[in-house]
């Protein structure tokens, strides 16, 4: 005998009830929050369904990004803390953004594991899967790829509060031996957490590509951010600016791992130079190559910050110790 198909859903949020749901159970962390569903292989997916039922998903991402904002509207209520949950498996091809009139502290949650994550391209090649110009949304548990030249995720934080207190976590980013940016920051967007994250492959026409970069600072540089405990190899360059003149500022960077690359030799390790203020930690990481700035390490030239405790493979270099922890920072 067969054991009966069982469906992931549902996803409930938390205190008892859920207000504006068709689903009245569950525990909801949000005091005003809503769930909506997305789930564009389900057999009742509709963009004309409010997504409040699970077995009556909304079958686009952007959708249930307006229908939350025009709800937040119509309820006359902020809906901070609201969830919009991916389906497992799902594939995405949309060029979503979160606009700056969304409620704030809201999360986008892909609901599969592992191999079984929703993958989220742009609609088009070159294009911007995912622009968040809101304050305190998450985005969690999804595989992004990228097109020729194409970014995964923008957060744009020019003129305002636009990303402030975004959170990126256990996502793969994917450049595909093509892409141009995994996650791009442009403005100042401030207390950004990325964490739990792998980038892989980001290699472009022009050599620029980057993990994690930092394009635009104009408006003023991005600072009191967190890098924690991700992976990177096989790319053109990990984390760092265009032409090294845009900084990052009091952040940390600590667990993460920094491949030197093979199939794609990297130029830029991590590379903290620019603006007027620096002064980051950078410890607990595992630093590949030779670590220098030959090598691709650069601390901010004027308030280096602390580089110690890392773990290096260039025991030869007088910034490392016998035993491969960094005591200075690279030179």
């Amino acid at each position: 005998m067969g054991l009966p198909l069982v469906r992931l859903y549902p996803w409930y949020p938390g205190q008892p009830g859920v207000s504006g749901s068709d689903v009245e159970r569950g525990l909801r962390w949000a005091p005003e929050g809503i769930v909506l569903y997305v789930d564009e292989n389900h057999p009742n997916a509709t963009a004309n369904n409010d997504g409040t039922d699970p077995e009556n998903p909304i079958n686009s991402v952007q959708t249930a990004v307006t229908r939350l904002t025009a709800f937040a509207t119509a309820l006359g209520s902020s809906l901070e803390g609201s969830v919009i949950v991916v389906a497992g498996e799902a594939t995405i091809a949309e060029t979503v953004t979160v606009p700056a009139t969304a409620p704030t502290h809201c999360s986008i949650i892909g609901a599969g594991a592992s191999n079984h994550q929703p993958t989220w391209t742009a609609a088009t090649a070159a294009g911007v899967a995912l622009t968040v110009l809101q304050t305190g949304w998450t985005i969690e548990g999804f595989t992004f790829e990228a097109g020729a030249e194409g970014t995964s995720i923008l957060l744009n934080g020019t003129g305002s509060d636009g990303a402030y207190k975004t959170t990126i976590r256990d996502c793969r980013f994917d450049g595909l031996y093509g892409g141009l940016y995994g996650i791009n920051f442009v403005g100042a967007p401030h207390r950004v957490l990325i964490e739990n994250c792998e980038f892989l492959e980001w290699r472009s026409l022009a050599g620029e590509a980057f993990a994690i970069c930092v394009t635009d600072s104009s408006d003023s540089n991005p600072y009191e951010c967190h890098i924690h405990n991700n992976i990177f190899w096989e790319n053109e360059n990990h984390v760092g600016s265009i032409a090294g003149d845009r900084a990052w500022n009091v952040s940390t960077f600590i667990g993460n791992v920094f491949h030197e690359g093979h199939l794609i030799p990297t130029t830029l390790m991590l590379d903290l130079r620019g603006g007027t203020r620096g002064n980051n930690i950078v410890t607990r990481n595992i630093f590949c190559g030779t670590y220098s700035q030959a090598g691709g390490y650069y601390a901010n030239a004027g308030t280096p910050g602390m580089w110690v405790g890392n773990i290096a493979e260039d025991v030869a270099s007088g910034q490392v110790g016998d035993n491969g922890l960094t005591v200075a920072v690279p030179v």
